[in-house]
């Protein structure tokens, strides 16, 4: 299986420790990119300060309440973040509806921790570049 990059912004070391072991339990070959917190989200998707060098990722967990930044303010200085691979950690209906307003018409994925591998099947599937790497894992399993 081909190597997929994927970024995740968010804060909670514990959060970042689950979802990285569901991933790894998928079975999916992947290089990771961290950021801690709403800011350094927003440099790793417009190539800022350290992320200069480091290509963009095929897949990006943004949760929605982080320090500096929240993920949705960090979508709002993005030009164009409706197009991104984005798949938000949030479990607020008032921040899901923000969200859904901010990428209208297009379909937006929802993770609820703590995430389990079915989640993140499915968020794989909004993004036509990863529904084969999920049907694969599947296959896999």
């Amino acid at each position: 299986m081909k190597r997929i990059h994927i970024a995740i912004a968010e804060d909670d070391p514990a959060d970042r420790m689950w979802l990285t072991t569901v991933l790894d339990n998928l079975g999916l070959n992947y290089r990771l990119t961290i950021a801690v917190d709403g800011e350094e989200a927003r440099e790793f998707i417009l190539k800022l300060s350290q992320y200069t060098n480091v290509p963009p990722a095929q897949l990006i967990f943004l949760d929605m309440n982080m320090p500096k930044l929240t993920g949705l303010e960090v979508l709002r200085e993005i030009p164009g973040s409706a197009q991104l691979p984005v798949c938000v950690l949030t479990s607020s209906q008032r921040e899901r509806q923000l969200v859904e307003r901010h990428f209208a018409p297009k379909k937006v994925s929802y993770l609820r921790k703590p995430v389990d591998a079915q989640q993140l099947l499915d968020c794989m599937r909004c993004h036509d570049h990863l529904r084969p790497v999920a049907e694969q894992l599947v296959k896999h399993r």
